[in-house]
């Protein structure tokens, strides 16, 4: 009976052993935060744009005509057939503005944020496609926006100049100034949107670690990267693999995503603008939480997951983890309401990684989580574990290695504060070690030794 016990014991230990290393340790927020926000990255996009609109004239014949249908229409003031003529041409430029062969440049520049997640220690990231890509329709009329502001404005001061003193006291009067401004901006925006001409676009991306205060900072502080593999915007696969140019970088842990469920939990990491509060606040990923809602199926076949935590554009490709504190997907896009245009609140969506993972193979990438972010971690552990003096040391070892490390040196201050703090703490009273022997307190100040009496220079009692 012996010889058979001893055999099965062996074998429930050892299964009891698989079993204990196959489950996965969940983490709190917080140190699913700690330990994977160095690895969280920020990414801005700059994108420049040379745009060119021919100039134009008024075409007379349609202003004759005009002139005499008002003139049909029965008596009126000099003043009042001007402002008529003005809304009348103002309202329908394309019919009035002729164009003309001399061409009016401009440009334009505008810079987009999102977040990514770092998967090789050599400087591979993931984010959304629509972060960086300059392909998309909005982007360009965004772009032309901003230059056809400037171009209308100065179009209308011109405008407005050319007029003497006698009409531009009976646009005051019977329009006013403001609504003649809107209306020949909004005239102006009309023509040169349709005739504008995209000559040039060149978009720049950068990569930025914690510990940046401003957007300049990113641009000026940051890694210019590469784009290697890229996907479609929504609803594509909208995913992108950046390179970047570093060495022991920090990473974050890939998961399986294919088997989460409606119910489980998940974090998103990311850089929301909207969590920005002014110019001087240092730029730090930010935790949001939520459940899965559902697995939905995208038109091409593929799957992607449902949330109800928090997201906004800063987001964007930011990296979603399990309990664990493994990434699990990206975070990608919310609802729109087609009915007002707004975002549907507590509905997003999430890439799951394996949909990451085939970009990843395609640019021949092989993600791991970095020796450098295992230290890392390890010295986060010993730090809420209270190992104030173990964690130094490792955060110092980090340091070594990397200076530029994001929040080591913020958390190499806090351990040897805390070493410090630690080491001088008295001695406690329960505890006593003199010469080799424990005394420990009973009360009332007597002591109980738990080796052999030896002379101490107590009174010894008989």
């Amino acid at each position: 009976m012996k010889t058979i016990l001893k055999p099965l014991t062996a074998v429930g230990l050892l299964a009891s052993f698989l079993a204990g290393c196959a489950k996965i340790e969940s983490l709190s927020p917080g140190q699913l935060t700690e330990h994977n926000k160095p690895g969280t990255v920020m990414i801005q996009t700059v994108h420049k744009a040379e745009f060119s609109v021919p100039d134009y004239t008024l075409d007379d014949a349609r202003l004759d005509e005009l002139a005499a249908a008002l003139q049909q229409e029965g008596s009126m003031s000099e003043e009042q057939a001007l402002v008529m003529v003005i809304a009348e041409v103002m309202e329908d430029p394309l019919y009035y503005f002729a164009p003309l062969n001399e061409l009016i440049y401009q440009s334009a520049e505008i810079s987009t944020t999102g977040s990514a997640l770092a998967v090789t220690e050599d400087g591979y990231l993931v984010t959304n496609a629509h972060v960086v890509s300059s392909e998309q329709d909005d982007l360009k009329f965004s772009l032309a926006d901003y230059a056809l502001e400037d171009v209308a404005y100065d179009s209308c001061q011109i405008v407005w100049d050319g007029f003497d003193g006698f009409s531009q006291d009976a646009i005051g009067a019977l329009m006013g100034t403001e609504e003649f401004t809107q209306l020949c901006l909004n005239a102006h925006v009309e023509y040169y949107a349709h005739y504008m001409n995209l000559d040039a676009l060149e978009t720049d991306i950068y990569a930025a670690m914690g510990g940046v205060t401003t957007l300049d900072e990113v641009l000026e502080e940051g890694h210019k990267a590469t784009v290697e593999a890229m996907g479609e915007p929504t609803p594509g696969k909208d995913v992108a693999v950046l390179k970047i140019q570093a060495d022991s970088m920090p990473t974050v842990s890939l998961g399986q995503g294919s088997d989460l469920t409606a119910g489980d939990r998940i974090f998103i990491l990311g850089y929301p603008g909207a969590g920005t509060l002014d110019e001087s606040e240092t730029l730090e990923p930010s935790l949001t939480a939520g459940l899965v809602s559902a697995r939905k199926t995208m038109s091409d076949g593929w799957d992607i997951l449902q949330t109800d935590a928090a997201m906004n554009s800063g987001n964007s490709g930011g990296p979603v983890f399990n309990e664990a504190g493994e990434a699990i997907g990206i975070a990608t896009f919310g609802k729109v309401d087609p009915a007002t245009g707004g975002k549907v609140e507590g509905v997003n969506f999430v890439i799951p990684i394996n949909v990451v993972e085939e970009f990843l193979a395609e640019a021949d990438v092989q993600p791991a989580l970095s020796d450098i972010s295992q230290l890392y971690q390890e010295g986060v552990s010993q730090f809420d574990q209270e190992r104030f003096p173990q964690a130094l040391k490792t955060f110092r070892q980090v340091s070594e290695i990397n200076p530029d490390y994001p929040y080591v040196q913020s958390y190499l201050s806090k351990s040897q504060k805390a070493t410090s703090e630690q080491q001088g703490w008295p001695v406690p009273l329960w505890l006593i070690v003199v010469g080799g022997t424990v005394a420990i307190s009973l009360g009332g100040g007597g002591l109980y030794f738990l080796s052999r009496r030896v002379k101490i220079g107590l009174p010894q009692f008989k």
